[in-house]
């Protein structure tokens, strides 16, 4: 009976190491396979736990599922090669992205991974058969083969299914406390089955209340490459006694002191593109000239987005250096197009007195960008296709074949759209910390710092220049009113402050009647900003007072943020009078931040995994010393092995066995008087010792075997 659930309980281990490392593989590379993948998997793992437990020698199992291994290759070898292939370009972007971060991008065909994925856990279920029906290291091989996978995934994804989890930390844990379950006469394939249950339903406990699907992963280090990065740049600032610069700003250029970007940074800068001048003032006769007439397939009010800008001089905006990829894609109209709950519209545009240099997109078109302004131009006349969504954002994701794009582009932001000069950034920094500005997460931050900059004075579009060499600065300290771009300007440079890539966008904002013209005058000229949220994109922010409110962030369900949020795209015009603002129409487009994750030092939930980590270390090494010094200390001379043997036996005995009267005997001999006759002798000693230590080791509980085994090192 104990020789069957020994069996058992080694077909169950494999089971649990081999689909979880299959599906950990595919999760963390993004690889696809079809439905028949899992059944395809337990039917290897049963035909290998077959090969392995129930021949005596392990040389037949291993030539079996060679054979097998190379005829299913050659049999399937041009569909194999073509998915390895792919495999290692995802694993490729994977690491770039990650390590390098220099933008590599790979846009492969998309590939069912079934066949490579049924190979890899062929070898997987092969090794693991080999591995835990050995009696030698049979704790050490399978730790040896599933740890590098998981931690090579975890590095370079940082990611990990809840029920992945659950199934390897099961089999660590029930590996390293049953041992040697092969043996006939052990009893750990009955301790085996009475551990699975509690350890089950233990982690599923800790995964109900820490599942790491809900996992806020981007506010975490979640690579120990990361992690050595950040601690080194927290080092270098403590050193240089700048206690004022973040891990984010470290990346930036740096300014002279003056409040003005220093000359490393102006050429860094596109000082030579467009440029916004905060100090011109709209001219009263072109606000009601006629830009341009649009006729869409939905009612509402919309903004359509003409050029951004990225870099803040302190009476204007230039535009950011362009983006060195190849294009730009509109990640979050992407994410929002792929959703089931968004509705696809058309919007035709005829230009009268609007620049066609570039072209006017409403909020969300899925077209690429040309540029980091916008999309160049050249036609009087287009139609674009756009989609509106209704819906809270939590539960949107980017299309898979975008997100490595994402990764290469977020470098990117991160490095040319927090800029501010110091003096600008510590000034806003210390308001934000009087008025509260940050919040517990990315939404509540946005939130917090779009009424703040609304209710920081009123609107007036015939407010004069302001008296100052740093808008941002002045708006919140001494002025009196503004208009909509003294909001955006404000709120933009306020969230660089906090952390956030902002950036200045202009355009128009207008109602429009589904299939009516509606005519976009001068006045309905807007300035807002957009936020990019990591792993979505750039998402609209309205800002100035009397504007449009629209539902919070782009439609937010309450649980998902408990307090109003800065409105959607959508921004009263900025003409002489401003009125109350209407209500949104059925199918208004709403656009606004999406879920996203404030980037944090590591939590206590991630310090204690370490120090878990490093405690399960520190035991194995340990194990793996003591065993293999009572190992040489029994293989040496027959003096002292005859004395070693006792001593391990006098350790055994401390769990309530007796001491054989030929151990006894023979460290007598050896201690005291001239030493063991002859080595026939020393194997009695040797080989009763071994009986002691097997039949001790059987009759013990679950807890003492763990001390027996990993504290004493005496298997």
């Amino acid at each position: 009976m104990n020789k069957f659930l020994n069996r058992l309980s080694t077909l169950l281990l494999m089971l649990m190491a081999v689909i979880p490392l299959v599906h950990l593989i595919m999760y963390s590379f993004s690889l696809t396979a079809d439905q028949r993948l899992p059944v395809f998997l337990i039917v290897a793992v049963l035909f290998c736990w077959l090969m392995f437990s129930f021949w005596r020698f392990s040389l037949p199992g291993i030539l079996v599922c060679l054979a097998l291994a190379i005829l299913f290759y050659q049999g399937r070898s041009e569909i194999l090669s073509a998915q390895f292939e792919d495999i290692a370009n995802r694993m490729a972007v994977a690491y770039y992205n990650r390590f390098v971060a220099s933008g590599y991008v790979y846009n492969g065909a998309e590939l069912s991974h079934t066949e490579a994925m049924l190979f890899i856990g062929f070898i997987l279920s092969a090794l693991m058969g080999l591995t835990l029906n050995s009696r030698e290291d049979r704790v050490f091989l399978p730790l040896l083969i599933s740890l590098p996978i998981v931690f090579l995934c975890l590095l370079v994804y940082g990611k990990m299914p809840g029920w992945v989890m659950l199934c390897l930390c099961a089999f660590v844990f029930l590996l390293l406390s049953t041992g040697r379950v092969n043996a006939p006469e052990g009893n750990a394939g009955k301790s085996f089955l009475f551990l699975l249950l509690p350890v089950a339903l233990l982690l599923s406990l800790v995964l109900l209340f820490k599942n790491p699907d809900n996992y806020n992963y981007e506010e975490q280090k979640l690579s120990l490459v990361e992690l050595a990065q950040g601690l080194t740049q927290e080092l270098t600032a403590s050193l240089r006694e700048d206690s004022e610069s973040s891990l984010v700003n470290a990346r930036l250029p740096e300014s002279d002191g003056t409040g003005e970007p220093s000359e490393q940074q102006s050429e860094q800068l596109n000082v030579s593109g467009d440029t916004l001048d905060l100090a011109d003032t709209p001219e009263q006769s072109s606000l009601d000239q006629t830009i341009l007439y649009v006729t869409s397939t939905q009612s509402g009010h919309f903004y359509l987005r003409s050029r951004s800008y990225g870099s803040y001089t302190g009476s204007g905006w230039s535009q950011a250096p362009d983006y060195p990829g190849e294009r730009i894609p509109a990640f979050s109209a992407q994410a929002i197009a792929a959703s089931e709950n968004s509705v696809g519209g058309k919007m035709e545009i005829r230009l009268e007195s609007a620049d066609p240099s570039v072209m006017y997109i409403p909020y969300y078109s899925t077209l690429d960008y040309d540029t980091e302004a916008g999309i160049g131009g050249g036609s009087s006349r287009y139609s674009v296709d756009f989609f509106t969504y209704n819906s809270g954002y939590s539960s949107l994701s980017l299309p898979s074949e975008l997100r490595d794009m994402e990764l290469s582009y977020r470098q990117f932001v991160y490095a040319n759209y927090l800029s501010l000069p110091d003096s600008t950034r510590a000034s806003l920094q210390e308001l934000a910390s009087q008025n509260s500005l940050s919040g517990d997460g990315v939404y509540e931050t946005i939130a917090l710092v779009a009424e703040y900059v609304r209710s920081r004075c009123p609107y007036n579009i015939n407010t004069q220049p302001y008296p100052s060499e740093d808008y941002a600065l002045y708006f919140f300290t001494q002025a009196t009113e503004g208009y909509c771009i003294h909001f955006a300007t404000a709120a933009t440079a306020m969230y660089r402050a906090l952390g956030l890539p902002a950036r200045m966008v202009a355009g128009y904002a207008f109602e429009a009647e589904a299939g009516a013209a509606a005519q976009v005058l001068g006045e309905n000229a807007h300035a807002w900003t957009e936020v990019y949220i990591d792993g979505l994109g750039w998402l609209p922010v309205e800002v100035t007072p009397g504007s449009y409110e629209g539902p919070a962030l782009g439609g937010l369900d309450e649980e998902e943020l408990e307090q109003p949020a800065s409105p959607s795209p959508s921004g009263q015009n900025d003409g002489a009078a401003q009125e109350a603002s209407p209500q949104p129409t059925e199918g208004a487009e709403n656009s606004a931040p999406s879920e996203a994750r404030e980037r944090r030092s590591p939590g206590p939930w991630m310090l204690a995994a370490v120090l878990l980590v490093l405690l399960f270390l520190s035991g194995f090494l340990r194990y793996r010393i003591k065993r293999r010094l009572w190992r040489q200390n029994l293989g040496s001379g027959k003096n002292k092995a005859a004395l070693t043997a006792w001593r391990c036996a006098k350790r055994i005995c401390g769990y309530g066995a007796a001491m054989p009267e030929e151990i006894q005997a023979a460290a007598q001999k050896a201690f005291f008087g001239r030493g063991l006759d002859s080595r026939e002798e020393l194997e009695a000693c040797l080989s009763r010792l071994e009986v002691l230590r097997d039949e001790t080791y059987a009759s013990l509980a679950w807890y003492k075997k763990l001390k027996f085994r990993f504290f004493d090192g005496l298997i």
